[in-house]
């Protein structure tokens, strides 16, 4: 039984002067339970759009109970 979702977003903060990219995320948690693919990234477009970060990735973190 799924208990919890979280939504993980990652961008690149900054290249380094080596050319090293520097990630960071932000995640999102207690999203509903039977969010689709499409919604979260509807999700992430929106997020974007209100913070100006360009997400690379977009993970979707099940927590189940056993």
């Amino acid at each position: 039984m799924i208990k919890d979702i979280i939504l993980e977003l990652t961008f690149v903060q900054s290249v380094t002067d080596e050319g090293k990219s520097i990630l960071k995320s932000r995640r999102f948690n207690q999203v509903k339970l039977k969010i689709s693919d499409a919604e979260s990234k509807a999700f992430a477009q929106l997020i974007s759009n209100l913070t100006g970060e360009m997400y690379i990735a977009i993970n979707k973190i099940e927590k189940k109970e056993i």
